[in-house]
């Protein structure tokens, strides 16, 4: 085993990493408060859209703790005021489209200057590493400008257009990431992990939220357990495979590789997985507190979408590293969107528990076809 495979197999999130992620949390659940106000389809695009600058946020940081030691005091210190700033854009998500545009943009931009400084920084003795970071600088500087200005546009339309176009230019500019960048897949993969266990988390809190003051009765624990049973299958159907694929994949790529497949199925491919989850979680909510009667439309798109969108993640990252269709996520994806649209009558709790169970089939379909691959390669190999 080469020395630099070890070093990653025993290297996992430091305590400051999880510490980090706690303002995630908080705003992960803004965001859902924000789709929750507003479920039609604008309403779920500017979620989105909120969610896609807190994503590239986050990962930005996520690269940075994965090349740079965050653990001597200067680090440990500037990170602690990323966390400050982002928890300042937390506060804001749920009115970033109104009045507080520009609590949330101001320090948005802090904080992406601030990335850019310590990562720069944090490179100092890694002259090939921090060279590749500068090359991306531009963009990563001048995007959360653009995103600034757009806060302080009153027309909602416009602020709307504006932030599309600095997310644009960010997800361009990393389109550049090449050789100098070096990443360490095992506390990679644990990171993205992570994040997806906090989206997951908020989709539980989601059903409490919807759960509490209500009478308990049997068709409280009947939504209540078909609701987290749609948790749990969205965490057994990424975690049980795709997870392990894709660190398995990152951690077999060669080093001029490894960054630009970082960044496809992590920094690209599992925002989609995010959304989806939150987008679920607006549906659960929804279905708790009122199991008995039909979803919304903007309910059911929540619930058909966030599905869809989740099982893409897997779609697109197995398409990226073996050019391979997973077909089974794909049937799943279009089946819950035709179900939403079929079944839109239906109590809300009987569409949530259709929508589950086409998510579990497609999970046991997915696994049950690799146990067979794998029995036959062994057999192969025999």
């Amino acid at each position: 085993m080469r020395p630099e495979t070890q070093v990653e197999q025993e290297r996992h999130a430091s305590y400051l990493e999880l510490f980090f992620d706690l303002v995630f949390v908080f705003a992960v659940t803004q965001v859902t408060a924000l789709a929750l106000a507003d479920p039609s389809a604008g309403g779920l695009a500017r979620a989105a859209l909120v969610l896609g600058l807190l994503w590239w946020t986050w990962g930005g940081y996520a690269w940075l703790t994965n090349a740079i030691d965050i653990e001597n005091v200067a680090a440990r210190v500037l990170v602690m005021g990323a966390m400050a700033g982002t928890f300042f854009m937390a506060l804001a998500v749920p009115r970033a489209y109104d009045v507080d545009g520009a609590w949330f943009v101001v320090p948005y931009f802090v904080v992406r200057v601030m990335h850019v400084a310590i990562y720069t920084w944090g490179l100092r003795g890694d002259p090939d590493h921090q060279r590749a970071v500068k090359k991306l600088a531009p963009y990563f500087l001048v995007a959360p400008a653009i995103a600034l200005a757009g806060g302080f546009v009153e027309d909602e339309t416009i602020r709307t257009f504006i932030w599309v176009g600095s997310l644009a230019l960010d997800l361009g500019g990393a389109l550049t990431v090449g050789s100098g960048f070096r990443v360490s897949a095992a506390h990679f993969a644990e990171r993205y992990g992570l994040f997806v266990i906090i989206a997951l988390g908020e989709s539980i809190v989601a059903i409490g939220v919807g759960a509490a003051g209500l009478e308990h009765d049997l068709t409280f624990a009947l939504a209540v357990v078909i609701a987290f049973a749609g948790v749990a299958a969205l965490w057994w159907s990424h975690f049980d495979f795709s997870a392990v694929a894709a660190e398995r994949a990152l951690r077999r790529a060669d080093p001029v590789r490894r960054a630009p497949l970082a960044r496809d199925v992590y920094s690209y491919f599992h925002y989609p997985a995010i959304l989806g989850i939150v987008f679920y979680a607006v549906a659960a909510e929804k279905t708790v507190a009122h199991p008995d009667e039909p979803l919304s439309g903007g309910g059911r798109a929540a619930l058909g979408l966030g599905i869809a969108l989740f099982l893409l993640t897997a779609i697109l990252c197995r398409f990226r590293v073996i050019r391979r269709i997973a077909w089974e996520r794909l049937a799943g994806g279009v089946a819950a969107i035709v179900a939403v649209v079929v079944f839109s009558g239906l109590e809300a709790m009987w569409l949530l528990a259709l929508v589950v169970a086409l998510l579990v089939a497609v999970t046991a379909a997915e696994s049950a076809r690799l146990r067979e691959i794998r029995r036959r390669l062994r057999d192969e190999a025999d």
